[in-house]
């Protein structure tokens, strides 16, 4: 009788000894998330750093997120049917890339819908933001949180932009989605959409005379070395979105499910953070790199020339709801 306990007694310390080794929930997770084109050294890079670190912290080693920046896993077109699919776990890119699968996500960002960074974050944060993620789970996409790169600047090589009459003959890059498109076209813009890993060269090949991005995009693409001029039209806030391909988040458990949560939270944290501490930084280097400043455009010019056209290009596309949780 006391062999057979004793025998017992081994073969669960050698059951045990394999669960922890190699089966059960301390099997180490691998995954792969990307920046979508954006560099190590862009808000959106730091988040992701910041995200993976947190995440190895809250899981004690068990979760590794590897990370990969600039296009190493391919622009965020790609990485996004990568999710899709399953080759790529985690993203975080402008949320527009995302308007493929769920086109109501472009009502954040139709021109002037936030005035304020603190109205921007806070509408994000609610029924707009879950509303968005029920639609992309239903997808294959699982959304953590919201980012930002923030209120979107216009920028060119042909002269001073004041008002939407200056932007004649002006070939400029946009967003590909609809409702940019339409915005643009309507303020006398040449269109040209467009991926952002292709814009420098296309920039300096003259295909486009200009684009629009976030001060902290325009600073971490370097855009300042190839444009003459930029004006402060803070047309449109820029949300990025980070996310989580469905056959990823599905294998996870409801514990590592939260310490992603948890980690992305922290992440959007200090993104926020450094968008905050960066807006006069950022625009002070971009002065001294010799790019002409116009501060005060006329955005109630842009504003009427670019909104119509784009909320009207929005309803069509999309209906009423979207617009409606987001109070216009």
């Amino acid at each position: 009788m006391k062999k057979v306990f004793v025998l017992l007694l081994m073969v669960l310390m050698v059951a045990s000894i394999a669960f922890a080794n190699g089966g059960g929930e301390s099997k180490k997770i691998e995954l792969a998330a990307t920046t979508g084109g954006m560099s190590a050294d862009s808000p959106a890079g730091k988040g992701m750093a910041l995200f993976a670190q947190k995440v190895a912290e809250y899981s004690n080693g068990t979760i590794e997120i590897k990370v990969f920046y600039d296009t190493t896993l391919g622009n965020a077109t790609s990485a996004i049917n990568g999710m899709v699919q399953g080759s790529v776990d985690l993203l975080v890119c402008g949320d527009s890339y995302y308007s493929s699968l769920v086109p109501e996500i472009q009502g954040f960002e139709l021109p002037y819908m936030f005035s304020s960074y603190a109205e921007a974050r806070e509408t994000l944060a609610g029924k707009a933001g879950d509303y968005i993620d029920s639609k992309l789970q239903a997808k294959g996409i699982k959304a953590l949180s919201f980012w930002e790169i923030g209120f979107r600047q216009l920028t060119n090589n042909k002269r001073e932009v004041n008002s939407p009459a200056d932007l004649k003959g002006i070939k400029l890059r946009t967003l590909g989605a609809p409702a940019q498109v339409k915005a643009w076209e309507a303020a006398g813009a040449i269109v040209t959409p467009m991926d952002v890993s292709e814009l420098y060269s296309a920039i300096q090949q003259g295909v486009v005379d200009g684009q629009e991005n976030p001060l902290s995009e325009i600073k971490a693409q370097r855009f300042y070395e190839v444009q003459k001029y930029m004006s402060l039209t803070a047309h449109v806030y820029t949300p990025m979105l980070f996310s989580c391909s469905t056959i990823a988040w599905d294998r996870l458990t409801a514990e590592q499910k939260e310490i992603l949560l948890k980690a992305a939270k922290d992440a959007q944290a200090e993104v926020y953070r450094i968008n905050d501490a960066n807006e006069t930084s950022l625009l002070a280097e971009i002065k001294a790199a010799g790019v002409k400043v116009n501060e005060n455009p006329d955005r109630e010019a842009f504003k009427a020339a670019m909104a119509p056209a784009a909320y009207e290009q929005f309803r069509a596309q999309n209906g009423n709801d979207m617009l409606a949780m987001l109070g216009k």
